[in-house]
């Protein structure tokens, strides 16, 4: 329902399409992750979710993914640790999102987006700014394209994940632009990467 706000967390386990119409609400509360989709299929879209808890070792997360072919797209994640985390989640779209952190110190924030063991998903036009990194561990056939990353510390940072593309992208204001670890075959095009800075401040490591 639109304008309303809806009390977390939300376990989605079913294909649905969620639709809050740009001004619905689901908020966390401040305790654990606020929306899981543990589903298949489902679409989630115009609304914002807030306040996830602040808990490292629980992944603490706007929005968890843990399902493949499912669509979110024109979402608002505010105040939470991590905001997207998928573990063994593929075949996903990720479009038009604004994912941002807590208010806290750079290294005490979540990872923005978080890509486990987990193919084939795109990520498109999102706004990510003020949270740590977008980190792709364990994945392939992940494609990046067209989004703002700002005011992080690693913009997108790879470790063992191979055969992935970053493009066309505009990474500003971060430690590091992209970092590649133990990473083969990315495609990195027609990215900008602007003002890293610090003593570690590189554009591409």
């Amino acid at each position: 329902e639109a304008g309303k706000v809806y009390e977390g967390p939300v376990v989605i386990d079913h294909p649905v399409v969620i639709d809050g119409q740009g001004s619905a609400v689901i908020d966390g509360g401040s305790v654990g992750t606020v929306v899981t989709i543990a589903a298949d299929g489902v679409t989630l879209k115009n609304l914002t979710i807030r306040n996830s808890g602040r808990l490292h070792n629980a992944l603490d997360a706007g929005l968890k993914v843990k399902g493949n072919y499912n669509v979110v797209r024109d979402v608002r994640i505010e105040n939470c640790l991590f905001g997207i985390d998928l573990s063994q989640a593929s075949s996903n779209v990720f479009r038009r999102n604004y994912i941002s952190s807590k208010a806290m110190p750079l290294e005490m924030r979540g990872d923005s987006v978080r890509i486990w063991y987990s193919n084939d998903n795109l990520f498109e036009e999102n706004h990510v700014e003020h949270a740590r990194d977008i980190v792709i561990w364990y994945s392939k056939g992940n494609v990046m394209r067209g989004n703002r990353i700002q005011h992080g510390r690693y913009g997108i940072h790879f470790m063992y994940a191979n055969a992935n593309e970053v493009v066309g992208n505009e990474i500003s204001d971060c430690v590091v632009g992209v970092f590649l670890m133990y990473a083969n075959d990315i495609t990195l095009r027609d990215n900008q990467i602007l003002r890293a800075w610090g003593a570690a401040g590189m554009g591409i490591g």
